[in-house]
């Protein structure tokens, strides 16, 4: 009898027990969700190494997927802001009086969430890897 519990990043819920084994929903049926969960593991991943401003860390995005995800900031801070109240990073004004740029830090919490991340992710694009062999061999004869 596990603990079940979930994690809500911005209508994207993903249930898991004993921070182990997360319950990713089917990219095929939810594409959006998808892409929220990508990015935030691209988040927690380029935060554990260092600090970063948002428009840092979408342009860290970017180059990392050769342009494939390029994160707008319509998309990129509610994401951030949303990880930011379940715990997963904290942000803090550079210059408060200004409040122009928010550093980004991944927290104790985010640090454990990334390598539940990372597994789930994982297994999708294995899952998703496997799919395309079967149709590419079909389709291609290879």
């Amino acid at each position: 009898t596990d603990d079940l519990k979930v994690i809500n990043i911005k209508s994207v819920r993903i249930n898991y027990v004993n921070k182990r084994s997360a319950l990713m929903p089917p990219m095929s049926h939810e594409p959006k969700t998808w892409i929220k969960i990508v990015t935030a593991l691209f988040i927690l991943k380029t935060l554990r190494n260092t600090t970063a401003y948002g428009n840092q860390i979408a342009e860290h995005i970017k180059q990392r997927t050769f342009g494939s995800l390029n994160p707008n900031p319509n998309f990129l801070y509610p994401l951030l802001r949303n990880m930011e109240e379940d715990g997963f990073v904290t942000g803090t004004w550079e210059n408060p009086a200004t409040r122009g740029k928010r550093v980004y830090t991944i927290t104790g919490q985010g640090l454990d969430y990334l390598e539940i991340l990372k597994e789930q992710v994982r297994n999708k694009f294995l899952e998703i890897e496997r799919k395309q062999a079967a149709i590419r061999q079909y389709l291609f004869e290879e």
